[in-house]
This record gives C-alpha cells, sequence and structure tokens, in this order.
C-alpha cells in the first residue's frame, strides 16, 4: 500500500503510534509498526477493531500475534489490491480491443469512399468534375490518416499503461508472499510453493526442513530485540546461501523458519541441515557494543520427507515433531521425522 500522509502527519502519527508500541512485547520493527501506523492513521479498520480489542483486554501483542496480523490485514488487503489492479488490466485491454475495433470500422468507411470515387471517375464528363472528386478523395484519405494516428497514439498510451500495471502488480505480489523482516518468503508463499510443487508432480518426493533458533526468547530478553532481528536476518541468511535451484526458504513465524527441498530423499535433507546447523553455530554475530555472540546462536532442525499424496498440513506436523525431539534431546541438532 502507499501512504499519502505528509511529513507532518507522518511524524504526527508516529508520536501517537510508539506508545502503543511500547506496550507490546513484540519488537520495535517495521512489521510492528505498520500495524500501529495504519492503525493511528485510521486508515485499516479491520485493523483497528482487533487491536483496540486487544487494547481493551491489556494483553500484549507477541512477535507472533504481530505477523499474524500483518499477514491477515495488511499482506491479504494487498492481495485484494491485487485482483483490483488485474481488474484495471483488463479494463485496459477491453479499450484496446475497442480501438482495434473503431480502426476497422475506419478502415470499412475508408474503402467504402474509395470505391464510390472510383465508380464517379469512371462517369465524370469533364477534367473539372475529376478535380473536384479527387479532392473529395484527398480529403477523406487525410481523415483516415488523422484517425489512423489518433488510434496508433492511444493504443501506445494503453500499452504503457499495461506495463505499468503489470510490473506493479508483479512487485506487490511478490512483496505479499515476502516477510519483511529476513527477506525470505512468509508462510502463504512457502505454501503456494509445496502446492505447486505437489500439483505440477514434477517432484515425487518432498522433504522439509523446519529451522527454529535454540533459546531466541532468552535471545531477546538478554540482548533486546534489536540483536534477535539481526539473529533471524543472519540465520535466514545462511538458509538462502544453503539452497539451490526449486528450493524454497521461508520465515514461517517468530524464529521458526523452513526449507522446501522438491525432489530430495531423507539423506540429502540430512546433510543439508547438519551444513546449516554448523554454519549457525559458526557464525559470528555482534552486539551493538562490537560483543562477539560466537557459539551463543544455535538452531534445531526437524525433518519430514513426504510424498504428493501427504497433505503439506500433515508434512508440516511431522517436520514439527522432529524438531521438538531434537529440542528435547538437548538443542543444536538434527532430527528426522518417522515416516508416515
Amino acid at each position: 500500500m502507499r501512504y499519502l500522509q505528509s511529513r507532518e502527519q507522518s511524524s504526527e502519527l508516529l508520536r501517537l503510534a510508539l506508545p502503543l508500541m511500547g506496550r507490546q512485547t513484540a519488537g520495535f520493527h517495521p512489521v510492528s509498526y505498520s500495524l500501529w501506523y495504519e492503525h493511528v492513521a485510521g486508515i485499516n479498520p479491520r485493523l483497528s477493531e482487533q487491536l483496540a480489542t486487544r487494547l481493551e483486554t491489556a494483553i500484549p501483542l507477541s512477535e507472533e500475534d504481530v505477523y499474524r496480523l500483518y499477514s491477515h490485514y495488511i499482506a491479504d488487503r494487498d492481495l485484494e489490491d491485487h485482483e483490483r489492479w488485474q481488474q484495471q488490466v483488463r479494463s485496459l485491454i477491453q479499450g484496446i480491443s475497442q480501438d482495434t475495433d473503431e480502426a476497422g470500422r475506419h478502415t470499412g468507411e475508408f474503402g467504402s469512399a474509395l470505391r464510390a470515387r472510383q465508380a464517379e471517375l469512371g462517369a465524370v464528363p469533364d477534367l473539372d468534375s475529376a478535380r473536384g472528386i479527387i479532392e473529395r478523395l484527398t480529403e477523406e484519405t487525410r481523415r483516415m490518416e488523422a484517425a489512423a494516428q489518433e488510434l496508433a497514439r492511444r493504443f501506445a498510451e494503453r500499452m504503457r499503461e499495461v506495463e505499468r500495471l503489470s510490473q506493479d502488480l508483479e512487485r506487490a505480489q511478490s512483496e505479499a508472499l515476502l516477510d519483511p523482516l529476513s527477506g525470505l518468503k512468509n508462510r502463504r508463499g512457502f505454501e503456494r510453493a509445496v502446492h505447486a510443487i505437489f500439483a505440477s508432480g514434477e517432484a515425487e518426493e518432498v522433504a522439509i526442513l523446519v529451522v527454529d533458533v535454540d533459546r531466541f526468547k532468552t535471545l531477546n530478553d538478554t540482548y533486546g530485540h534489536l540483536l534477535g532481528d539481526k539473529v533471524l536476518r543472519a540465520v535466514a541468511h545462511i538458509l538462502q546461501t544453503n539452497i539451490k535451484g526449486r528450493d524454497v526458504a521461508a520465515r514461517l513465524g517468530g524464529d521458526e523458519l523452513a526449507i522446501l527441498l522438491p525432489g530430495t530423499a531423507e539423506r540429502g535433507a540430512e546433510v543439508l541441515a547438519e551444513q546449516i546447523r554448523v554454519a549457525v553455530a559458526a557464525g559470528r554475530i555482534h552486539r551493538a557494543d562490537g560483543q562477539d555472540l560466537k557459539g551463543i546462536v544455535t538452531v534445531s532442525i526437524g525433518i519430514a520427507v513426504g510424498r504428493a499424496t501427504e497433505s503439506f498440513e500433515a508434512l508440516l506436523e511431522r517436520a514439527d515433531v522432529a524438531l521438538y525431539r531434537a529440542k528435547r534431546e538437548g538443542r543444536n541438532r538434527v532430527c528426522v521425522a518417522s515416516a508416515p
């Protein structure tokens, strides 16, 4: 969504939003600010209704709450905008079709005029009469040229508008399926990727890795939400750099991330998971004061391998069970779910 508030208006909205954000347990990040900005600006009534109810209960919003509300009341609204843009594209295409019909009509009229002038020329009694017919023919030709030029101009203008709308639609649709903090796909984007792989029949076997940052709440409480966000971005970067081809990395919510591996067997998924686990444990994340957190940040990973006959929810649930087992067995490890 494009925000139209002026600099002065947005400054006032910032002043109103910050105290509300301060009453929540979620961090002061762009996703959280988007919720409260739209609330105090009064531009998202459905979201405001939810936030007002939550404020009345005095139960602060967690990180999970923030991302859930953002996904439902802002990202979903953006998808509705996409449908509106698609309607605009359809209207433009309809206009182009009407212009084409008009061009055909002009051409038909000009053809009829040519035939009529030809018949007149065949029956002219003298040269002066022929000159009059030629003058009328010349005038009709000029009108045809002017009409053709106007149609060409309108067509070019419509095509530029179609191209602009298509680019806007593609960009907005892509952004609606991305997690703004990590840059990975969000849960909706991940689900779509899984369903697309299953529906295409391109891979008989699909592996899912669910990656969870160990003791993430303690990290947040000890070092602050800014460092927590930095940890999530660092882990997301490691996931992204370790996948290839049709693999998809996503942030499912909070500190839980995932990877979709089409056409990957259990052994291949284990190897990749171990690479990620080692890379995270060896990573160097620095606090604002320069302190090195090497070895403090680790991840646990659950793996499930399934086929197209298994639903996404069932596959993800098995991966979650394996993840919880890795947590129970001491964290910083990889566990594989049993076959369904």
